[in-house]
């Protein structure tokens, strides 16, 4: 018998521990699989993140490989061809955070992207996810975005609008629920981050080694569509009030001080449907998110010719095909179908 499956995040941060705690919590790894012959779970997760955001780069591969890891979770592909690129066998299996639903909204009279030269633009850390998504249009627009933005940190999406009226930043990024009450205050609406990526953005991604690949893909199968379905009930409205009971509690047991004294991100129900996580699981625009990170330097050149050999989806696709075919899943599925075709992914 197949030892069990390790499962661990490579970032602590609480959000994105969640979808794996609902997956968890909710009983869906055991459900599509990942049980002994007793019933039992056959996977363990190991908490506390593999390795912090500015390493992650270097050393995700060591680490997995000396914590004998099968499946990690929130990696950003860029990492996975780099450590490709240096001969450790690591794969994108699945999507993760692939698509965001920002705007970027400012305060008159900017009415362009090269109106942001000079300017305060609010984010949560330099560097972070909404500004690597934001870069590349920026240098589009002639603004370098290292050295001709003022980037004031602290400012994430649940209080930029209060951070915007109060004249703390001249834009903010805004989700799409906060946006018609700052249009209609007569604030503009610059840059809409779901019309520029149709396709989705992969900023994080599941990812698996090659070992696992062969010696367990079942197991990893089972694992996958236990995520996928934990994606369709992080998505549903109804799930508010466990999610947030939830985000309180393991941020109450999280070892990060600054993690404990964050306020819930999942305060609102209406936001659930906005989260990042695919309807179909996979990660989309890969090609386009590799090229951005070459232009900004963020990665070397010769990582991006490893993308299409790390790009392994193939048991995500068949996962979701066996959910969508069965019939006590049939609400679940139409509530995530319907919110795909409402917001886009």
């Amino acid at each position: 018998m197949a030892r069990n499956l390790i499962i661990a995040p490579a970032c602590y941060h609480v959000l994105h521990l969640i979808p794996i705690r609902v997956a968890d919590e909710m009983n869906f790894f055991v459900d599509e699989g990942l049980q002994d012959e007793d019933g039992n779970p056959s996977y363990e997760i190991v908490t506390g993140g593999l390795a912090p955001f500015t390493f992650e780069t270097e050393t995700l591969g060591q680490a997995i490989r000396e914590s004998g890891i099968d499946v990690a979770m929130d990696v950003h592909p860029s990492t996975v061809a780099h450590q490709s690129r240096r001969g450790h066998e690591l794969f994108i299996v699945a999507g993760w955070r692939n698509n965001q639903a920002n705007h970027v909204v400012a305060r008159k009279p900017i009415s362009t992207l090269a109106d942001l030269k000079g300017k305060r633009v609010g984010v949560i850390d330099f560097k972070d996810n909404l500004f690597l998504i934001l870069a590349p249009w920026l240098r589009k627009a002639g603004v370098d975005p290292f050295e001709e933005v003022q980037w004031v940190r602290g400012v994430d999406p649940a209080r930029s609008p209060g951070a915007l009226r109060a004249g703390e930043v001249d834009a903010i990024f805004c989700h799409p629920i906060d946006l018609p009450g700052l249009v209609s205050e007569g604030y503009i609406d610059l840059w809409d981050s779901a019309a520029h990526y149709p396709q989705g953005r992969p900023d994080r991604c599941i990812v698996t080694t090659g070992k696992t690949l062969r010696e367990k893909p079942d197991q990893l199968r089972s694992c996958l569509k236990g995520m996928l379905r934990a994606y369709w009930f992080m998505r549903a409205v109804e799930n508010h009030k466990y999610l947030l009971e939830l985000e309180r509690r393991m941020r109450r047991q999280s070892r990060d001080a600054g993690e404990r004294k964050r306020k819930p991100l999942l305060s609102s129900a209406p936001h659930l449907e906005y989260l990042p996580f695919p309807y179909d699981g996979l990660a989309t625009g890969l090609s386009e998110y590799l090229q951005e990170s070459i232009a900004l330097e963020l990665i070397d050149a010769q990582d991006a010719q490893h993308l299409q050999s790390v790009d392994r989806q193939e048991l995500m696709k068949e996962g979701f095909a066996e959910l969508a075919g069965r019939p006590e899943l049939a609400k679940d599925l139409q509530r995530a179908k319907e919110v795909h075709a409402r917001i886009g992914y």
